[in-house]
């Protein structure tokens, strides 16, 4: 089992999470002696195991080495020298070529971006239509635990990562940011405005919550 303990200046007392990979993280203030940690850690030992199972059970989804998701399939990248920095996309063959090497990380990063800034603005603004929502403006950001924010002003923004999502998912999730332009809250009147606009929205929140977090 790997431990990571990570001194926070700002934490008044010991926090202990599993990442989906089994391993443990440990939160401690400076002041927190290690000794004590390691007894905290053996003290909720069963609880770390349990959560270790539960991933070790969950479903996610395999991606290989020369593979990209990408809308909630799995793509082999070819890659293509004459193509230069373009990217075809083959969806029945599941093959994506360019001339730029998008397994290397910071180039494929900027790709599911720029493919995120194309594919949400197009169908945000035809979802606002359609439904009869105004927003302010929109961004893709990166977050660590949220798909997306809607501000007061009416702005949204996504996490990048919402390109390797299905188009049903991404459809819920840009239709729960436009339903916050009118309703801030999570109340059961937000709920049953998504619902009204996507009927099959639990299918979405229970993709989300299966492979999310592998994503």
């Amino acid at each position: 089992m790997r431990i990571w303990i990570e001194r926070q200046q700002l934490v008044r007392r010991v926090w202990i999470r599993v990442e989906p990979d089994g391993q443990v993280v440990v939160t401690a203030p400076p002041w927190y002696g290690e000794r004590l940690l390691w007894r905290l850690v053996e003290r909720h030992r069963e609880w770390i195991e349990r959560q270790r199972r539960c991933y070790r059970a969950m479903d996610r989804i395999i991606i290989g080495r020369e593979e990209l998701l990408y809308r909630g399939h799995v793509y082999r990248f070819v890659l293509r020298r004459g193509l230069g920095s373009e990217v075809l996309i083959y969806p029945r063959l599941r093959i994506i070529a360019s001339g730029a090497n998008l397994l290397s990380s910071p180039i494929q990063r900027q790709w599911y971006i720029n493919e995120a800034t194309r594919l949400v603005g197009r169908r945000l603004r035809q979802l606002a239509e359609r439904y009869g929502f105004r927003f302010t403006d929109f961004a893709i950001r990166e977050y660590a635990s949220a798909w997306g924010y809607c501000t007061s002003d009416g702005t949204i923004t996504f996490d990048w990562r919402i390109v390797k999502v299905p188009r049903f998912v991404m459809d819920y999730l840009l239709l729960h940011e436009l339903v916050h332009t009118k309703i801030p809250h999570h109340g059961p009147r937000f709920w049953q405005q998504v619902e009204r606009l996507c009927p099959a929205y639990h299918k979405a929140v229970h993709w989300l919550r299966t492979y999310g977090r592998w994503i």
